[in-house]
């Protein structure tokens, strides 16, 4: 016998949800993100000729940047300890967060930014049977250049995070206007309420079963975006002209910018190569750079390091 004051009743409903992300889509054409792996990031020693037994380090950022970016740079970030390494980075773009959140971990640890590859020697990132270097206590051995090297739509949020910004004459530059991705989501749920007095009281509700409904694109900037985009490049000291040019490049296309806009915006501090962060000479100096290492046959020989 059911009480009408206290029915028990279940109610299924389809609901559409729609939520974005926003990315800045193209880069240096024809090179496009989705052509790219993810990026990645590991620790690399100079194998330039005569550095050891103290050599340069740095951190390879490489590829696409994913939503889980952040997470690996702070996972390789808490190996190193209070060791400050340089990044060299080359990126066509990708997730505009991911690229932010990157910025400020950068901005946080003091880290200095490149655009350029780097050239692996022996060891290889993507080989599935390549392993660490422990001897030297690095991941890989190589050597930075910049010919080739971009750093195009997301990627200048992320190198506008350095305290030294680097692009030298060979590196391309470039954003344009950011893409947002908006994907729908068709949810199935249930909702357990019962009447109490001719009123009804929820209990609980799940969700059954989620679709895809499809997706869209839209290639201009919202308030929003816009507004988190300002204050993420003024925290960063970056003038105003990079979120103008941004704003007025479309999606389509891409704008190189020139080594004297990058400097009258801030965006790069100097013209210099990634070789003013990586070359053997800063390890020559006294005191040497802070991402230098030394390095001893017997060190080599016991598989232990001097910090």
């Amino acid at each position: 016998m059911v009480h009408s004051h206290r029915l028990l009743a279940l109610i299924s409903a389809l609901f559409l949800i729609v939520h974005a992300s926003a990315t800045l889509a193209a880069a240096r054409k024809p090179v496009e993100p989705e052509d790219n792996p993810q990026m990645r990031f590991v620790v690399v020693r100079s194998s330039a000729p005569g550095c050891e037994p103290t050599c340069a380090e740095w951190i390879s950022a490489e590829g696409t940047i994913s939503p889980n970016s952040p997470q690996l740079l702070k996972n390789l970030l808490r190996t190193l300890g209070a060791r400050k390494l340089p990044v060299v980075v080359d990126s066509p773009g990708g997730d505009v967060s991911a690229a932010i959140a990157m910025g400020r971990m950068i901005r946080q640890e003091g880290l200095d930014v490149a655009v350029g590859r780097t050239l692996f020697f022996g060891c290889q990132p993507d080989a599935k049977d390549c392993k660490e270097n422990d001897a030297k206590g690095s991941h890989y051995i190589g050597n930075p250049y910049e010919f080739g090297s971009y750093c195009a739509s997301a990627c200048p949020l992320m190198l506008a995070g350095g305290v030294r910004r680097l692009v030298g004459p060979l590196p391309y530059l470039g954003v344009h206007q950011i893409t947002t991705t908006f994907v729908r989501t068709k949810l199935l749920y249930r909702t357990t309420y019962r009447v109490v007095r001719g009123k009804k009281h929820i209990i609980d509700t799940k969700i059954v079963s989620r679709k895809n409904a499809g997706s869209y694109k839209t290639y201009e900037m919202d308030k929003a975006l816009e507004k988190r985009l300002a204050a993420y490049l003024t925290e960063m000291g970056i003038g105003e002209g990079v979120l103008l040019t941004i704003k007025n490049t479309p999606a389509s296309s891409i704008h190189q910018l020139v080594p004297d806009n990058m400097l009258r915006m801030h965006l790069v501090t100097s013209l210099d190569s990634v070789d003013l962060l990586t070359g053997a000479p800063i390890c020559k100096t006294v005191p040497a750079a802070a991402n230098c290492r030394v390095v001893t046959v017997s060190d080599i020989k016991r598989g232990s390091l001097i910090q």
